[in-house]
């Protein structure tokens, strides 16, 4: 899937290169998960798009799209009617953060982990 020139690399900026669910380093390859599913009219944005390792993705028995009721509780899925921008999301370390239209993470809760 190719996304617009330099998105990719604001939302890896913004992790500083870490699975935004399981907290370790991202390898070279890695999923762009759209937090409000494309087939719930979710869009190629920074505050719609984490990074994830592919099995945090779609690869393990935990992994965001097998387990869709908990990645709703921590944000890592937002339903239909709601704005990626406005739906907090918890990061593997606990720290509970709203994405920016600037590529950005605005705390609402920080905890220390992970190198962020």
């Amino acid at each position: 899937m190719a996304f617009p020139k330099g998105l990719r690399e604001l939302v890896l900026a913004r992790c500083e290169g870490y699975c935004e669910k399981c907290g370790y380093g991202l390898p070279e390859s890695f999923a762009l998960h759209h937090r409000k599913l494309k087939s719930r009219g979710g869009k190629d944005t920074v505050e719609n798009l984490i990074a994830l390792h592919h099995g945090c993705h779609n690869g393990n028995t935990d992994a965001v799209h097998f387990n869709i009721a908990l990645s709703e509780s921590t944000g890592h899925i937002v339903s239909t009617h709601a704005e990626p921008s406005n739906i907090p999301l918890t990061l593997s370390d606990g720290s509970v953060v709203t994405l920016t239209v600037d590529g950005s993470y605005e705390y609402l809760e920080r905890k220390e982990g992970y190198g962020r």
